[in-house]
């Protein structure tokens, strides 16, 4: 226990001193006007940010060997018998697929973050990632089919503690996407967040 959470603190470490060097704060927030052209590329963003949540889900059932089904717009499995490592590998597949997306788009090849906004298809896929962090916030929370509630139940820890800890680097990818002149510990913050997060994930 005492060795995992050194590796952990480690990794906190080794994540914060390279965010830190390679991150700049960006001067101007993303925005949008009434340009038809522009809301259709955001509206493609945000689409194709559902579908690769929801493809993240699919990837790690079939890599687990799950039937996948689904139940109205909930993906479920039938006949799975479930690990509790299993079950919270795939329960956060789809925000872990979302946080890499969002990684991707407000950084650059060289792991930079941004120094102006992203394209309006890039916004659009933040912000279903960030949409979708919030219907789990709010009204999905308790369904019983969903992320928050898979992950509650398969860690123990209550649905508020699983909220929250995947609130945290959605309001800071929002302070990210939206804000002007974000100082650099924001998207340093943000990565290291996601990066315990999926540690702690993938070492259950």
């Amino acid at each position: 226990m005492l060795m995992k959470c050194v590796k952990e603190w480690q990794l906190a470490a080794t994540l914060l001193g390279v965010v830190f060097v390679a991150s700049a704060a960006r001067a101007e927030g993303w925005a949008i006007d009434n340009s038809a052209d522009r809301w259709g590329s955001f509206a493609f963003g945000f689409a194709s940010g559902i579908v690769a949540h929801e493809m993240g889900h699919m990837f790690i059932a079939t890599t687990k060997g799950y039937n996948v089904s689904h139940d109205g717009l909930s993906l479920t499995y039938p006949g799975a018998h479930f690990t509790r490592a299993g079950q919270l590998q795939l329960a956060s597949a789809g925000f872990q697929t979302q946080w890499a997306l969002s990684e991707l788009v407000l950084r650059d090849q060289n792991g930079n973050e941004h120094k102006r906004p992203p394209s309006d298809f890039g916004a659009g896929v933040v912000s279903s990632y960030l949409g979708v962090s919030l219907a789990y916030l709010t009204f999905l929370e308790n369904q019983q089919t969903g992320d928050v509630y898979g992950m509650s139940n398969a860690t123990g820890l209550s649905r508020d503690r699983i909220a929250l800890m995947l609130a945290i680097p959605a309001v800071l990818d929002t302070w990210r996407l939206f804000g002007d002149d974000v100082p650099p510990w924001v998207p340093a913050m943000s990565v290291i967040s996601k990066g315990m997060a999926a540690a702690w994930i993938w070492t259950y």
